[in-house]
């Protein structure tokens, strides 16, 4: 229905009211029908219309006017508003659109009681000059105003891309994170970040619009709990790879607001997964008859697997079982190296198998491979007397007059040991260090030979030079530099070679095997602290107490080791004299 025949419709509404308020009729209906029909369009050929000449009806009302903020000159210009009808009648009225106060389009419009529609006057710019004009639509008491700029239009800034994220504290197995909600207008990446602003995580490529509960992958798992950052970033060169930390922060940086970063934190909880992850292990080794190939150990659990291995009273492993899988083992046989010709006291020793190749690999690795199950960095052992049964006694009735002669070859074998068991004492006191070199308070060496520095998972990490016999502040050069504080253990050895080398890991544990007192191996633990070395000032104070032993050693000593002391200072695996090594070393430590 177009405006002319919508508008002849409401006044022959109003008509038919005015006619039943004075009770003309039906006659004087039709004839005042076709009389409003009539003038309705004698007035709309004539862009004629009224306003309400007096306050019994309100005027239509304007609201929400839409119109462009400027054109080029000559470009039309379509404008709008919405035209109520307050009246409880329907009502036409004239409804206009003015530029700079004068009228430029007038038109009738009918409204039912208290409706609303939307009235549009599309206004051609021909002619007019370049500036900005008032303008809007108007009825008898309402209207809306808005400016119109003509000529020239500058480039429409284009839209800031926006952002927004939200990030819970969660609970995570750290090796990733989760971000609740994220939108990003034009795509891009969420990036996180630790404490100290390094990225330490990102998404790939989001398309633009909302995503929920996004998984964010860690580029290290975090060891534990954090406040961590999520970051919204662009994809300026629309690669869909994240390029900023690449380009130096040139391209795909974050979305902002104001020039800030759209950013939201969490405190990230990690899972205690490293409790389960700590390997656990028992054993139970009884006091046995053995024939001498083998031994058993009564129990065993291994909570990730690994070994037993069997220790003799020097510390050199004399057998091994093969692999056996984690959980608990019971009458576990362990075969020997070489059978046992007498009765000794064996240790049993419970190893991991740290490379996962289900071969023990501690001696051939020079114990960096399968270190041993430890417990406050004491290794997992235990010990029984293994009686070798006595199959001599089948020599007896062969030769019973030489039973003389069997106590005559057993006796010296078992008076010997008994005089020439070495013995040692170890002092290593606790201690703040540089990381590099450990100091061995001093150590007593009946026969000779080295002080060994272990780790808490018994690898050895450090080994002195050559000692004669006893020697104090021994300084030790560790094989790695020790970068936190850690318990050290220092254990003594035999030269049994007498090669003045330590040959315990290149032979297997066959030479030079540790000091021990009642087949325990003799050591002595210290709290390494790694730090300033105010340790450096005590040797100095302490080294005329060093002098003393100096004095009263070289009269046998200076002679034959004076030269190579000149020529060995550049080789650490072999010693000075033990007089002149806690001199020279103490005074660097």
């Amino acid at each position: 229905m177009n405006t002319r025949t919508r508008i002849a419709g409401v006044l022959v509404v109003v008509a038919l009211v005015a006619a039943a308020a004075t009770g003309t009729g039906m006659a004087a209906v039709d004839t005042r029908q076709a009389q409003v029909q009539q003038q309705t369009q004698t007035q709309m050929q004539a862009e004629y219309c009224t306003y309400p000449s007096n306050t019994t009806y309100g005027s239509f009302e304007v609201s929400n006017l839409s119109a462009p903020s400027g054109v080029e000159a000559g470009e039309p210009v379509t404008v709008s508003a919405d035209i109520t009808n307050p009246n409880d009648v329907p009502m036409i009225q004239c409804v206009e659109f003015r530029l700079e106060g004068d009228v430029v389009e007038r038109t009738g419009w009918a409204l039912n009681p208290n409706e609303t529609e939307t009235i549009t006057f599309d206004v051609n710019t021909t002619g007019l000059e370049d500036g900005t004009y008032i303008h809007g639509i108007e009825t008898r008491d309402f209207g809306e105003l808005a400016t119109l700029t003509v000529g020239e239009q500058p480039e429409p800034e284009p839209e800031e891309p926006t952002a927004s994220l939200q990030f819970d504290d969660q609970e995570s197995d750290g090796s990733s994170v989760t971000v609740a909600s994220a939108n990003l207008s034009d795509g891009g990446y969420i990036a996180i970040l630790d404490e100290n602003g390094s990225v330490v995580g990102a998404t790939d490529y989001l398309e633009p619009g909302e995503q929920e509960n996004v998984s964010v992958p860690l580029l290290e798992s975090l060891n534990e709990s954090a406040t961590l950052t999520a970051q919204a970033h662009l994809d300026t060169n629309d690669n869909q790879t994240l390029d900023f930390l690449t380009s130096n922060g040139t391209e795909d940086g974050p979305y902002t607001v104001n020039g800030t970063p759209v950013t939201d934190d969490a405190d990230v909880t990690v899972g205690e997964e490293p409790t389960p992850e700590e390997p656990t292990a028992s054993l139970q080794f009884d006091d046995q008859e053995s024939d001498g190939s083998s031994v058993t150990v009564a129990s065993a659990n291994l909570s990730e697997g690994g070994y037993i291995a069997v220790i003799d009273e020097n510390g050199s492993v004399v057998g091994a079982t093969d692999y056996l899988e984690p959980g608990e083992q019971e009458n576990v046989s362990v075969p020997l190296l070489e059978p046992l010709n007498e009765s000794a006291t064996l240790t049993a020793q419970a190893h991991l198998d740290t490379n996962d190749n289900q071969t023990l690999d501690f001696l051939t690795s020079n114990g960096t491979e399968d270190g041993p199950y430890t417990v406050n960095g004491t290794p997992v052992t235990d010990d029984a007397d293994v009686t070798v049964g006595e199959e001599p006694t089948t020599e007896e009735p062969t030769t019973e007059e030489p039973t003389t002669e069997e106590p005559t070859t057993e006796e010296p074998t078992t008076e010997e040991p008994t005089t020439e068991e070495p013995t040692a004492t170890v002092e290593f006191e606790d201690q703040n260090s540089n990381g590099a070199t450990v100091t061995v308070a001093s150590a007593t060496l009946s026969e000779g030979g080295f002080v060994v520095i272990h780790n808490e998972s018994g690898d050895v990490v450090g080994i002195s030079n050559y000692i004669e016999e006893s020697d104090s502040n021994i300084r030790i050069f560790l094989t790695e530099s020790l970068s936190e504080s850690a318990t050290l253990t220092a254990m003594a050895h035999l030269d049994t070679n007498n090669n003045q080398q330590l040959d315990f890991l290149s032979s297997d544990g066959a030479e030079d095997g540790p000091y021990t007192m009642d087949g325990s191996p003799i050591t002595d633990d210290a709290e390494i602290t790694v730090g300033d070395e105010p340790t450096t000032e005590e040797p100095t104070t302490e080294e005329p107490t060093t002098e003393e032993p100096t004095t009263e050693e070289p009269t046998t000593e200076e002679p034959t080791t004076e030269e190579p002391t000149t020529e060995e200072p550049t080789n650490e695996t072999e010693t000075p004299p033990p007089t002149e090594t806690p001199i020279d070393n103490g005074t660097e430590n």
